[in-house]
């Protein structure tokens, strides 16, 4: 008996072996702490600094266990809110890290480092979750919009960048860093001032 393999032309490669899973939430509106650490790819003791960094509302629960209103989490860290159930279940696609990212693309991490640096990226500009500075190590920090990441692959538009701004949302930055890659700035050790909120 002979084995014939057959591919399906119109799917992507990637999406077999690296297919995510949104966050499941246990309340509708709401995002614990778990879920939060879960969807942004930080351990649960991280999550109080990233609140605190993005100015997240502490809605109720104990220390162990606080709750954040999900808008209000979605539109802080990405710039964007979800405005259908199938635009939330996007959005909830877990943040990825840059070794996820190099996993798909078959950029090396260290490529993908260099090019936000080098303000020559062609992929969509990530979350930097972390705050930076000369004595601090940005990449840790960075989380891409897997969905973001996945139309770029497939040549579509890029989905949920924040209005008005073509790849890169920027906070509190100097004027001169928001004509160009906020990334370069980190790059140069001048970033100790500024707060990165890109997509």
């Amino acid at each position: 008996m002979q084995h014939h393999q057959h591919f399906v032309a119109d799917r992507p490669l990637y999406t077999y072996a690296h297919r995510l899973s949104p966050v499941t939430l246990r309340f509708p509106a709401v995002m614990t702490t778990a879920e939060l650490a879960a969807w942004a790819q930080v351990g649960k003791n991280a999550v109080p600094q990233l609140a605190a960094r993005f100015g997240i509302r502490e809605l109720t629960g104990h220390a162990k266990n606080h709750r954040f209103a999900i808008h209000d989490v979605l539109r802080k860290i990405i710039g964007v809110t979800a405005a259908s159930q199938e635009d939330l279940a996007l959005l909830l696609m877990p943040l990825q890290k840059a070794s996820w990212v190099s996993q798909i693309t078959g950029l090396s991490t260290s490529a993908l480092s260099a090019g936000i640096c080098e303000n020559r990226s062609p992929l969509p500009a990530p979350v930097e979750l972390t705050a930076t500075g000369p004595d601090q190590a940005p990449a840790r920090g960075r989380r891409w919009l897997p969905v973001q990441v996945e139309a770029y692959l497939r040549g579509d538009p890029i989905p949920f960048l924040a209005p008005g701004l073509p790849l890169q949302q920027h906070r509190d930055t100097p004027a001169q860093e928001r004509a160009g890659n906020v990334f370069a700035a980190i790059c140069a050790d001048s970033a100790g001032s500024s707060r990165q909120v890109q997509l």
